[in-house]
């Protein structure tokens, strides 16, 4: 099913307020996810995955190597296990961390005809993906699939009006994602793929996010930091166009 898009914003870009943040365990962090006590964070460079604490960012877990991504990208969380995806061989891997290591329960591949695989998130019944522009396709925006959890059979199929989508948080009404090269975040209606709630993230490139209940916590792979953010205040109001949106974040 493909999605037709419209876009809603502000007069102008809104401030969200950010409630701490802290360093990456890694260099180069990407996907984010709230496992109801922590957060798990991947880094790119070296396939690494982390536990840490949401109070102060001390690493709780680490691993890496045992059939984790090489170079990962999106992490959710769905009760049980951890997914991620690889941005060079193009899969989904289901894993959940042990005391003694990682158990890779099933690594799929990403849907067809799809770019380049970003991010990741579970609304409680649907594993959501979002993938860069497919260029040999044709495709010059960002993706966002809502795949079966047991098959990743593709359910549904949105084109976004953003090119360089980011990790995918759940809030239990909206997907939140970010755009990477403008800094810009935002929330889907998972329903048609409209783009609602645009603010200003606070690093220039924003790629991890994840929801904990309370605020949304995303990573930044200029500052290499992680932050909750409080985006209660965040509304959206009449529709415009993408461009008026990129328009209003124009010299941040």
């Amino acid at each position: 099913m493909l999605g037709v898009v419209a876009v809603v914003a502000l007069a102008q870009p809104p401030r969200v307020r950010i409630v701490r943040g802290f360093p990456s365990p890694g260099d180069y962090p990407e996907g984010v996810a709230w496992d109801g006590s922590g957060l798990w964070c991947n880094n790119f460079t070296d396939g690494s995955l982390h536990k840490v604490d949401s109070a102060d960012g001390g690493v709780l877990e680490h691993y890496q190597g045992q059939n984790l991504p090489g170079s990962p990208e999106g992490l959710a969380w769905d009760g049980q296990y951890l997914w991620s995806c690889d941005w060079h061989q193009g899969i989904i891997v289901q894993f959940r961390p042990t005391p003694t290591g990682i158990e890779v329960e099933n690594t799929f591949p990403k849907p067809a005809n799809s770019g380049p695989s970003v991010g990741l998130e579970w609304d409680g019944t649907s594993i959501w993906l979002s993938c860069w522009p497919d260029l040999s396709q044709g495709l010059e925006f960002g993706q966002l699939f809502k795949l079966d959890p047991v098959t990743l059979a593709v359910q549904q199929r949105h084109v976004l009006p953003v090119r360089y989508i980011e990790d995918l948080a759940w809030d239990g009404r909206y997907l939140w994602s970010a755009e990477w090269l403008r800094g810009i975040g935002f929330a889907i209606e998972p329903a048609t793929g409209d783009t609602l709630h645009t603010y200003n993230t606070p690093g220039l490139y924003p790629v991890g996010n994840a929801w904990d209940g309370t605020y949304l916590w995303v990573t930044d792979t200029d500052k290499d930091s992680i932050w909750a953010l409080d985006i209660s205040g965040i509304t959206p109001t009449a529709s415009v166009s993408w461009s008026h949106v990129k328009n209003l974040f124009r010299g941040r």
